[in-house]
């Protein structure tokens, strides 16, 4: 990005009911430009996409209270407000299977638990440079 570009802060939603997980990824990147809405499930997730600016990218897990990541997934892809917003699904389910289930159901990438700070800021600049290309295109915000 240009230096003389404004700031720009990419918004993150986070539905994880893990709380070791949503401070590990608010953590990693509230040190770039973005700023995080965390949720511990599913509903308020929807809730927050509902009353909340538009997102630019999703973070959910595959295992949440109440309806399931995929679940979410695939009604955040049924809106039309919501079905061109990246999403990265996260789990601890090492069943190889599970990439093939959240990429069904509408997710872009998929991170198995445990992952890196390298993989989680590479997964999230892939998402942002799908999201706006314009912006995302030639800086590395997750790396900030």
């Amino acid at each position: 990005m240009s230096e003389d570009m404004p700031q720009r802060n990419w918004r993150v939603l986070i539905a994880d009911d893990d709380p070791a997980i949503c401070t590990l990824v608010d953590t990693v990147l509230r040190k770039g430009p973005f700023q995080m809405i965390v949720c511990n499930d599913a509903e308020s997730a929807l809730v927050a996409i509902g009353r909340e600016d538009p997102f630019d990218i999703i973070i959910c897990d595959f295992m949440l209270p109440g309806i399931s990541g995929l679940d979410l997934i695939e009604r955040l892809r049924s809106n039309e407000r919501t079905r061109g917003v990246p999403i990265l699904m996260i789990s601890g389910h090492t069943n190889y299977a599970m990439d093939g289930r959240a990429k069904n159901a509408g997710a872009n990438l998929f991170l198995n638990k445990p992952f890196t700070i390298s993989q989680l800021r590479a997964a999230v600049n892939q998402l942002l440079a799908i999201s706006r290309p314009s912006f995302g295109g030639s800086g590395n915000p997750a790396a900030r």
